[in-house]
């Protein structure tokens, strides 16, 4: 797991076996930055009881309607550099 960063964007990334892949490291509800849980392997949000997996998919809320799913971020291998595809700042 590794936390990246432009600008305008901040994400993780994971690498598992060769397969990589990230996601937003902004929780989706209020815009907190999420933190790496990593005895837990999962995204905790810092300003309320919600996780993430390191797919980006919610494992649990306690909030009245859960947040949505974090954003893919787009990612590859170019002659051995990661790099994080990115859209254009507005």
């Amino acid at each position: 797991m590794q936390r990246f960063g432009s600008a305008h964007v901040v994400g993780y990334l994971t690498d598992e076996g060769g397969r990589l892949q990230a996601v937003s490291a902004v929780c989706t509800h209020q815009g907190c930055l999420l933190q790496y849980n990593s005895d837990a392997r999962r995204l905790d949000c810092p300003c309320h009881r919600t996780a993430f997996s390191l797919e980006g998919e919610v494992l649990f809320a306690e909030l009245p309607t859960p947040p949505q799913p974090l954003p893919r971020i787009e990612v590859r291998d170019h002659n051995g550099q990661v790099q994080a595809l990115l859209p254009a700042p507005v």
